[in-house]
């Protein structure tokens, strides 16, 4: 029955959410910890650095996950999965120990290339060291996944996640190495996790095989691409971002020096170019709190893709499909309404010593969060539309797809975010990852139709979307419980309208 196959899939979303969940939800409550010892100026080498990563990581991976994930689900006898595992591994350590090394061994070029000051040419070493680390970790995470053991790969993560968190309060206050000790903390985690998933790899490592190699490769490489059109579309705004000149930032965020004081002081000792860094360190910060948005997109997509997979050969497959996507639309526009409208009271939570929960001189990034999580709408539909490209093995369309979304992605960045500032740059996001998602669902649905009910979708985000505005626009609704009426309400408009509960499930599948 579509019911319980669907409730599986919710299940072990659930399951792998906990590491996701917690993890992204302890590296938010990290972030007031960074607020709190880092200005925004200091924290800009972390934002930079970290969206650096997002790059290099695709070049690491090559598109090895995704090309594991199809061979070993296409060959079911142990052999040939454990061939296939063991060629996707060699093919990623290769590689990594490449890029790394010329990280290593060219630390000023590279510095340079991602707009890093040379004063933190340290970190990019550690940042070798994290981006090594987790490609080797790629592979063995994705087997977890298609073995369906999610709470190994939970467990796993959470183990990540309590090294890094102790480590990171440890090196700052105990140790005071600053922003360092982020970059440090997040080498001995990922080594941590490394180290786990060994055990669980015993008589998963067969020979490498040349030929399979190829038929990875062939597979794999066009997300590479693909995946830079990714980065462009999800990061390249700090980039731009880090182009505005500082008068610019100054004006258009009244950094004056009665306001920012302590800013206006260390632009004397570092230059002007401080006050974009500032701007820089602001957005880096606060657009975390969107990660209450992509944590589930990142859930979903951790479950959907072996879903999809085991059922492609069902004979209800596309009407299953269908079902699965009117329940992560619901939920993605409800998460959309309560983190836009909670963001304001979240970071104005009170600590002792008359602290909130973010620094207030992140508050003046709050303005793009809604804008930002329009984009993780638009990004778990994207990675919903992916099921038709996979099962017809047409990995060529994501290529399309991202490079549709990252000419928007650079477009936009190039032509607004330097005058602009963050609002743009969250707009450029999520304009693309609006463009990404259809033209995903253009190319796929004449390969693999889906039947999508696009008018009750369309009109329950135009609900959601009209709730917001009318929040936005009434002061007297933003308030907590007034918050939690409306939220209320557009879920129970949303179940009956979108027809997502388990009885109705069952009788349209």
């Amino acid at each position: 029955m579509a019911g319980s196959r669907i409730g599986r899939l919710v299940s072990e979303t659930a399951v792998y959410g906990i590491s996701s969940v917690v993890g992204r939800l302890i590296n938010f409550l990290l972030f007031p910890l960074y607020s709190q010892v880092f200005p925004p100026d200091v924290y800009q080498p972390v934002a930079i650095l970290y969206a650096a990563f997002i790059f290099f990581n695709i070049l690491y991976q090559h598109g090895m996950e995704s090309a594991y994930l199809k061979f070993a689900t296409d060959r079911k006898e142990n052999q040939g999965r454990s061939q296939a595992f063991g060629t996707a591994v060699v093919s990623i350590s290769s590689v990594g120990l490449v890029i790394s090394a010329i990280i290593w061994l060219l630390p000023g070029p590279v510095s340079d290339l991602i707009q890093l000051d040379a004063r933190y040419a340290d970190l990019l070493m550690l940042g070798g060291w994290i981006l090594l680390l987790d490609a080797l970790a790629i592979v063995p995470f994705a087997d977890l996944r298609l073995r369906n053991k999610p709470w190994t790969f939970a467990g796993i993560r959470l183990a990540n996640v309590a090294v890094n968190v102790g480590l990171n309060v440890w090196f700052i206050f105990g140790l005071e190495w600053g922003v360092r000790a982020v970059l440090m903390a997040n080498v001995v985690a990922s080594a941590v996790s490394l180290g786990l998933l060994l055990p669980t790899l015993t008589g998963r490592f067969g020979r490498p095989d040349g030929a399979l190699w190829s038929k990875l490769l062939r597979f794999g490489l066009p997300f590479v691409p693909g995946g830079i059109g990714y980065a462009v579309t999800e990061r390249i705004n700090l980039f731009f971002l880090d182009l505005m000149e500082p008068l610019r930032a100054v004006t258009l965020y009244d950094l004056t020096p009665e306001s920012h004081p302590e800013l206006h002081a260390r632009a004397m000792e570092y230059g002007d170019q401080v006050f974009t860094e500032h701007v820089v360190g602001v957005y880096g910060g606060i657009i975390k709190l969107a990660v209450l948005m992509a944590l589930f997109v990142q859930m979903f997509r951790y479950a959907w893709q072996p879903f999809f997979l085991q059922h492609q050969n069902d004979d209800d497959a596309p009407a299953l499909y269908g079902s699965v996507f009117r329940l992560l639309s619901l939920v993605l526009m409800t998460a959309f309404l309560a983190v836009s409208f909670f963001a304001d009271e979240l970071v104005a939570l009170p600590l002792p010593g008359g602290r909130t929960l973010v620094a207030s001189s992140y508050w003046m990034g709050l303005s793009i969060i809604p804008v930002a999580l329009l984009g993780y709408v638009f990004q778990g539909w994207y990675y919903h539309f992916s099921a038709g490209a996979y099962i017809r093995g047409l990995s060529k369309y994501f290529l399309h797809a991202t490079l549709a979304g990252s000419l928007v992605a650079l477009l936009v960045n190039a032509a607004l975010v330097p005058s602009q500032g963050m609002w743009a740059a969250a707009t450029a996001t999520s304009a693309a990852y609006a463009v990404m998602a259809l033209t995903l669902l253009l190319l796929v649905r004449r390969e693999y139709p889906v039947p999508y009910a696009w008018p009750r979708i369309g009109m329950s985000f135009l609900i959601a979307l009209g709730l917001f505005a009318t929040w936005k626009m009434v002061p007297h609704l933003q308030v907590w419980y007034m918050e939690g009426v409306l939220i209320a309400c557009f879920t129970l408009v949303g179940t009956r309208l979108l027809a997502v509960s388990p009885a109705s499930l069952r009788d349209t599948v």
